[in-house]
């Protein structure tokens, strides 16, 4: 048994309060995923990143594609 993983939507900019767009949902929700598979794509202010998941295990979205999400906010779980 391990614990429940949260992913973070990562700092990306020199202001913490600007917020950033999930784009796109790489793996679907539910869906099992392995350590270091890439899960999402972010952007804050034109810079776009791939959010991958350290862990391996059954992925769970706490947002959907297209929300505004700020920086360093939980995006998905893995259990």
């Amino acid at each position: 048994m391990h614990a429940m993983t949260e992913i973070l939507f990562p700092l990306m900019s020199g202001d913490p309060d600007e917020p950033g767009v999930l784009l796109e949902w790489r793996a679907p929700h539910g869906s099992q995923v392995a350590a270091y598979q890439v899960i999402a794509e972010v952007t804050v202010d034109k810079f776009d990143a791939e959010i991958n998941t350290p862990v391996a295990g059954t992925l769970s979205w706490v947002v959907t594609a297209g929300d505004e999400v700020r920086q360093g906010a939980v995006i998905a779980t893995v259990d």
